[in-house]
Parts: structure tokens; sequence; C-alpha cells
């Protein structure tokens, strides 16, 4: 294997990750609009309990989720 291979494999997996921890991150937040106007509106025929716990579920799936990943997959510099 020649190095430019093994730093094009490092670059494709740091992009993956990227899209994944973004992904979290728009999840989340969609959760969270569902949440709070099944909370404030009943909308979609929900009962607001269910709007809460999309609430809280999309907030830690927007704030915690995305740290959590970051925190584990980051990498040690070379040196």
């Amino acid at each position: 294997m020649t190095p430019t291979d093994d730093k094009s494999r490092a670059e494709t997996r740091e992009q993956y990750r990227f899209l994944i921890i973004n992904l979290c991150r728009i999840t989340g937040a969609i959760m969270l609009v569902v949440g709070l106007a099944v909370i404030a509106r009943e909308a979609f025929g929900l009962p607001k309990a269910l709007g809460f716990g999309l609430f809280l579920v999309g907030m830690i799936g927007f704030m915690l989720v995305p740290v959590l990943l970051s925190k584990r997959w980051k990498s040690t510099p070379d040196k």
C-alpha cells in the first residue's frame, strides 16, 4: 500500500464521520421541531407526552451525540 492510499482512506473516513455527525444534528433538530409542534398544538394527532419525549430525544441527539462522537473519533496528532 502506498502512502497516498493511506491518506485517501483517512480522508474518506473523516468525510464519513463528518457526515454522520451532521446527520445526527439534523435529525435532532427535526425531532426538536416536531416535538415542539406536538407540545404546542398537538400536531399530527399525537399526545403531548409523546411531544415531550420527542423534544427530549431531539435535544440529546442535537447537543450531546455529536460531541460524544467527535470526542470518540478524535485523532491523535502525528509526530
